[in-house]
């Protein structure tokens, strides 16, 4: 049987994610739902989300 409470040991609680968000779209200059993606699809490590986005801005 799968333990849930394992499961979200591994994960930021939303409120976390949702700072990060915020923090990611003013530094990067990315609309919210743009930063959000980001996180979602590329996990939590600012540097790599920064990394990411910098990319994003230089191809637009």
């Amino acid at each position: 049987m799968k333990d849930k409470a394992a499961d979200s040991d591994h994960t930021l609680p939303q409120v976390a994610i949702d700072d990060q968000v915020r923090q990611l779209a003013v530094t990067a200059d990315l609309p919210s739902n743009q930063a959000r993606e980001l996180v979602r699809r590329h996990g939590n490590d600012p540097r790599k989300l920064e990394e990411l986005a910098k990319s994003i801005n230089a191809a637009n």
